[in-house]
């Protein structure tokens, strides 16, 4: 259960408007979690909670990290 609490950062990375297409939000994606394991906050098999604007829909996801 105390894994479940052990919320380090929150990292908001922003983009323009105009550049949002399904491959552009997959690239920043890639950059923060790259970003996230250069620091040493998240490590291989760690779950991220992920929260995006796609189009009009608010989307949350849970992304467990590979190798």
């Amino acid at each position: 259960m105390a894994d479940l609490l052990d919320v380090n950062v929150i990292y908001p990375l922003l983009q323009a408007e105009s550049e949002t297409t399904s491959a552009s939000n997959e690239s920043i994606l890639k950059v923060a979690l790259d970003h996230g394991k250069a620091l040493g906050v998240i490590k291989s098999h760690d779950r991220v909670v992920v929260c995006q604007k796609l189009g009009d829909a608010s989307v949350v996801k849970i992304i467990e990290l590979e190798d």
